[in-house]
């Protein structure tokens, strides 16, 4: 797939990849936006001369919700909207192209469906519906055609027959699954699960007599994400929050090496929202940079307005890895929220969703790349729409025709092998429209959205030097309803004011109206706690509870309450006074403290204790581990 592909002279630099047509759309007025490129037309710089459009074309009014004048950069979003149950954070990679060549399924963890699509007649044949909260994720075929399915908030994984639209099984194998991949030496299935499990299921349900014994169970680290099978048999799991990949061996789960994605200067690697399987046996990732540079929180616009990595808070990237762990290709990407990328049938073209660019009309939904990084733009597209349609997964068909899953609507769009037309495919006319979920996961205006930092509504695992001090990104999930005051220092008094501080000032957002901040702040308040993990020994826990909860060791003294905080801001010896974190989802967000100073749990009684944080300095080290084991369930 190489028609029309402009050719540079480089293959592993990230370079200036953006700064010609970016600096001339950023300079331009607010209410543009982007035509439908085509291959030929991006490789001369991709954002050359927007047209001005009176009604900002295809994406509505121009404004936010109900407020303020919306940039190029910014969301245009129309009226505000809510959703009867609120809407999961955006995972991406829900999509599957299967060996047949005439179907395609795609998962959907907003209405807690699976469809099986018919390519050529471009219809959806069947509407596989699962239990309320399954959260359907990544999927994969097998040799018998049977499709697999991570259950991301059932924990469990489905296998459903696409010829009949029936579901033949549903087994428990974790409480958070996230990759599958399919063994033809094992005729298994390997789920990598975020609360570090890695499990082999047999492919045929009835093969394991009860349905549920595993083939193989071990226990890694948490975050594990995506899991790949290598030709030699050997796997291949990234890791979220680091964009690392781990090289394990299927017959003991030993971790043989670790492949980490290249960092940039002033921008250290994070958030891999997508890994996929190179014919080469490699890995392609795309994941986000954060910068380590110190940014300025009380200027506006402090978190920068390009994608170049360092030079603004995050930037999105694509890298190619070779089988060894070595850097083939890396190529900054006009993206805000990577969250799933593909690769052509002959390997030489990857096309990635940009769920964050949806709202904004100067930047693309979709883009398309040679693998070598050769071209500097290659082609990019914004979705046929009559507004904001997020991109939440892609795959190529036989034909090399892209297919593109949307959130809202829930659409499959077609995109022929020639970038010519589109062809629309309804999955599901049931709205999920909410303006919260929007806002969150949109491209403010600094080419940044909330969920760059906070991705699956959870954190980034960053520590960021703020105005020279170092802060660690804090959790959303499960802790941030009645926890106010907010921020590290608890100068941000409530939602509004952090909004208005972050939102409109640091990530120049627009201003945001009552209505919109409402909205945007009951979504953030739905995000549910994650899941304890499975391997914590439950007589360990129970003594570390007592402990915790004993006036000798003093933790439930500030640590209190339905969301382990009582909201204060005080000094315990860290060096300065900052906010008593709520401790749901503590094991989930290392590392921990304001600075990050503790890598793990453990740390925080050993390294990076203080005399005024807790009397747990005559704690031994087995007390230690009971406490460590209790924390690691709330």
């Amino acid at each position: 797939m190489n028609a029309n592909r402009g050719r540079g002279d480089r293959t592993t630099s990230v370079a200036s990849v953006l700064a010609t047509g970016l600096a001339a759309a950023i300079a331009t007025s607010a209410c543009q936006s982007m035509p439908n490129m085509t291959s030929a037309g991006a490789t001369s710089g991709g954002f050359s001369g927007p047209p001005d459009l009176a009604s900002c074309g295809n994406a509505g009014p121009c404004s936010t919700a109900d407020a303020g004048v919306a940039g190029p950069f910014q969301p245009h979003l129309g009226a505000t909207t809510t959703a009867a149950v609120a809407p999961p954070p955006i995972s991406g990679g829900t999509l599957l192209a299967l060996s047949d060549g005439a179907t395609a399924v795609a998962s959907d963890p907003d209405r807690d469906a699976v469809y099986v699509v018919d390519l050529a007649s471009g219809t959806v044949t069947f509407t596989i519906a699962l239990q309320s909260g399954d959260e359907p994720g990544r999927l994969v075929e097998d040799g018998a055609g049977r499709v697999h399915v991570a259950l991301r908030g059932g924990g469990a994984l489905v296998t459903l027959d696409p010829a009949t639209g029936t579901v033949v099984a549903r087994r428990n194998v974790c409480p958070a699954p996230r990759g599958v991949a399919w063994d033809s030496s094992l005729d298994a299935i390997w789920v990598a699960c975020a609360t570090g499990e890695l499990v082999a299921l047999p492919s045929s349900p009835a093969a394991a007599g009860d349905g549920g014994t595993a083939l193989q169970s071990f226990v890694l680290q948490r975050d594990l994400r995506d899991v790949l099978v290598e030709s030699d048999g050997s796997l291949a799991i990234s890791v979220f929050r680091a964009a690392e990949i781990l090289r394990v061996d299927p017959a003991s789960g030993a971790v043989t090496r670790t492949d980490t994605m290249p960092p940039f200067a002033t921008a250290v690697p994070h958030v891999a929202w997508r890994t996929i399987a190179t014919p080469q046996g490699g890995t392609l990732t795309v994941h986000q940079e954060h910068t380590t540079a110190s940014l300025e929180t009380d200027v506006p616009g402090g978190y920068g307005a390009t994608f170049s990595a360092g030079s603004s808070a995050t930037a999105s990237i694509a890298s190619v890895l070779d089988t060894n762990g070595a850097l083939v290709t890396n190529l900054a990407l006009q993206a805000v929220l990577p969250v799933d990328v593909a690769l052509s049938p002959d390997g030489d073209t990857f096309v990635v969703a940009a769920a964050g660019n949806a709202y904004a009309p100067s930047l693309p939904d979709v883009i398309i790349s040679s693998i070598t990084g050769n071209d500097v733009l290659g082609a990019v597209f914004k979705l046929p729409s009559t507004g904001g349609e997020q991109a939440i997964a892609v795959a190529f068909d036989p034909a090399e025709e892209i297919l593109v899953q949307t959130r809202e609507p829930a659409t499959l769009q077609i995109l022929d092998a020639t970038h010519a037309s589109w062809r629309t495919v309804v999955l599901s006319s049931d709205s999920r429209a909410d303006t919260g979920h929007a806002l969150f996961h949109s491209a403010a205006g600094a080419l940044i959205a909330c969920a760059s930092c906070h991705p699956e509504g959870g954190d980034d695992g960053h520590v960021w030097t703020l105005d020279g001090d170092t802060r660690r990104t804090p959790s959303l999930r499960g802790t941030v309803a009645g926890t106010a005051p907010y921020h590290w220092p608890g100068d941000e008094l409530d939602m509004p004011t952090l909004l208005q501080d972050v939102y409109t000032s640091r990530m120049s957002g627009p201003p945001l109206s009552t209505d919109s901040m409402s909205r945007i702040a009951a979504w953030v308040e739905a995000i549910p706690a994650p899941p304890a993990p499975s391997w914590v020994d439950p007589a360990a826990a129970a003594r570390g509870q007592a402990l915790f909860t004993s006036a000798s060791t003093g933790c439930a003294t500030c640590h209190s309450g339905a969301k382990f905080t009582n909201n204060a801001t005080v000094d315990v010896g860290t060096g300065g006074r900052f906010q008593v974190p709520p401790l749901v989802g503590v094991s989930w967000r290392t590392p921990l403290m304001h600075d990050g100073c503790a890598a793990a749990i453990a740390d925080r009684f050993g390294a990076c204790a203080t005399a005024g944080h807790g009397s747990t300095q005559s704690l031994s080290s087995d007390q230690i581990s009971d406490l460590t084991a209790y924390l690691e369930t709330l």
